[in-house]
């Protein structure tokens, strides 16, 4: 009876300690789980702000390793517990918090779990500011240190700094050693990604390659892996190597294996025959495409590429602006959508100036040569008509950094400098075939038109920022070359192009242009990259700025939408994290 008695006594006691090792052990795990999670979200995303699901779960995972700490305060998952609520608070920006936490890793941690702490101190310290500290340390744990994890943190967030203080060699450098050293399949594939297309849009076509094929080995996101098949033969495509382009395109599109991007790859052929200028064989593909994936992001695309050809090489408005039209038909959310209504609304203006230059060339052909007309009757008649230089630079402006005439829009600007010097649109005129010459790389034009307007205009705007650097960044200066070259330069490099647009808004935000600008920035940021706070903060600026605009509709609307998609996951968050 003795010994019944004391195995009922035990089993219980045992029972207990084992469902309180149980219950320690959960609640730890949970929060590395929903830690881990976080961390996937914010690397794909890891070139915006963190989204909100990641706060969230960032959120929780400090209130799991709280938990831990009060009600476990025994337990060996203590330091691992302290060590991963000062990273969880490090990402919600925590960072006394964290510090404070990692002070007592310091002190009690063992020999990895303190590497580990050296390095989330020295981020602390960048984010506080202390830059040139926290390089120092980062290095110092890289050459110190054995643990590769540490190590492969240490350059990504070295490649973070460098970033933000534009040291673009130093950026690829540090990202592409970390990539390498990362041991984690799905997370190196997410680094190489990011590696690959800062490279590319850097035109470092050479290391976007090589990280891209690092892409297909190591992600575990077959949309990533589909996306670096088509990259790659992009940058062959570029690199000129059209021959051996054509022949993987071609046989890609008869393997079941990539099956699912087949528009894809029929779009880059489409690109490969535009690139060779055999604009037949680009337009018939584009025709069986449209047939043969109607009312997709790939027909949206094709219809985006005939508007194309039919401005810039058929030179068909009508055409052009009906297949600009069809892209947001296709699929409304295309990231095309933008672009096409700026070429639309640019045929529009160009077809009106051209009939308001024509009708002011016939009525002052008329009442010049009328005898019959007395002269205050003539002047007050030709004053009622648009000013005629206005009309010429519009139409000239539209034509070079719209349609990409350079050379029809050269002979628009010369027009106005055949007429009234002490017109505006004069020195307006100069700058502009200034700033056109240098882009083509004619030096001896543009050392022409460069005099003649510090001759002849030395007070004016235009020769203060050509000529005096210091106020390059505050003189107001025409936002249509600004707006032109993001718009040239974003199917190639989106990066760089929606930096520009981003300065387009700075140098004159009271242009129409800006408003564009700021549409075009918030439905990139909503659509194509899932930043709900940068897509609501360029829709508000339009709503606040332009509220009269063409763009101020559909940016209220979509305002609204993402205000209630934020507000409802932050009320989520502060449910879950005391």
């Amino acid at each position: 009876m003795h010994r019944i008695w004391i195995n009922h006594c035990l089993i219980p006691i045992t029972v207990s300690l084992l469902l309180s090792s149980c219950a320690y052990f959960n609640t730890f795990y949970n929060a590395e789980k929903y830690f881990k999670e976080a961390d996937l979200i914010r690397l794909e995303k890891s070139d915006k702000a963190i989204p909100l699901r990641a706060l969230d779960n960032y959120g929780k995972t400090i209130q799991k390793c709280k938990i831990v700490l009060s009600d476990y305060p025994e337990s060996r998952y203590v330091n691992e517990a302290i060590l991963l609520m000062a990273k969880a608070q490090f990402y919600r920006s925590e960072y006394d918090n964290a510090i404070s936490n990692l002070r007592i890793i310091f002190d009690k941690g063992s020999q990895e779990q303190v590497s580990e702490a050296k390095y989330w101190s020295a981020v602390c310290k960048w984010k506080k500011g202390k830059t040139q500290t926290a390089i120092e340390e980062l290095l110092e744990i890289i050459e110190v240190y054995n643990n590769n994890e540490i190590i492969a943190e240490s350059h990504l967030s070295l490649a973070d700094i460098y970033s933000e203080m534009n040291q673009n060699d130093d950026f690829l450098f540090h990202l592409g050693e970390g990539a390498k050293v990362i041991k984690e399949r799905g997370k190196k594939g997410i680094v190489y990604n990011q590696l690959a297309e800062i490279a590319f849009n850097n035109e470092n076509y050479v290391v976007a390659e090589n990280a891209f094929k690092e892409v297909i080995k190591n992600s575990l996101t077959k949309e990533k892996i589909e996306n670096a098949h088509i990259q790659i033969l992009k940058i062959s495509r570029i690199l000129g190597d059209h021959r051996s382009v054509e022949r993987k395109i071609k046989s890609m599109l008869v393997d079941d294996k990539f099956k699912n991007i087949r528009g894809n790859l029929e779009l880059e052929l489409v690109q490969l025959y535009i690139a060779q200028s055999d604009i037949d064989n680009a337009t018939v593909r584009l025709e069986s495409i449209v047939s043969d994936y109607p009312r997709t992001k790939t027909s949206a695309e094709a219809y985006y590429l005939m508007g194309q050809i039919y401005l810039s090489k058929s030179w068909d408005l009508d055409l052009a602006k009906e297949k600009f039209n069809q892209v947001k038909k296709e699929y409304s959310r295309s990231e095309y959508g933008p672009f096409c209504n700026s070429k639309v609304l640019a045929i529009d203006k160009y077809k009106d100036a051209l009939a308001s230059l024509k009708q002011y060339e016939v009525k002052s052909d008329t009442l010049l040569n009328d005898s019959l007309v007395i002269d205050s009757l003539k002047v007050q008649a030709l004053n009622a008509l648009p000013p005629h230089e206005e009309l010429l630079y519009l139409i000239g402006d539209i034509e070079s950094f719209s349609f990409d005439r350079i050379d029809t829009g050269i002979v628009f600007f010369e027009k106005i400098l055949e007429k009234d010097p002490n017109s505006p649109f004069f020195p307006k005129a100069l700058f502009t075939l200034s700033m056109i010459y240098e882009s083509i790389d004619d030096s001896v034009n543009v050392d022409k038109y460069k005099a003649l307007l510090k001759t002849k205009f030395p007070g004016s705007d235009y020769t203060s920022y050509l000529f005096q650097s210091n106020n390059k960044q505050t003189v107001s200066r025409p936002v249509e070359q600004l707006y032109a070259k993001a718009e040239k330069m974003w199917v190639t490099n989106p990066l760089s192009s929606m930096e520009t647009f981003k300065e387009v808004i700075q140098t004159d935000p009271n242009s129409e242009l800006s408003a564009s600008a700021a549409y075009f920035l918030g439905y990139q940021y909503d659509y194509k990259y899932a930043d709900l706070d940068s897509a609501s903060k360029y829709y508000n600026w339009i709503n606040v700025q332009h509220p009269n605009s063409d763009q101020s509709s559909n940016a209220k609307y979509r305002f609204r939408v993402i205000e209630n998609m934020i507000l409802s996951s932050k009320k989520d968050t502060i449910t879950t994290v005391n």
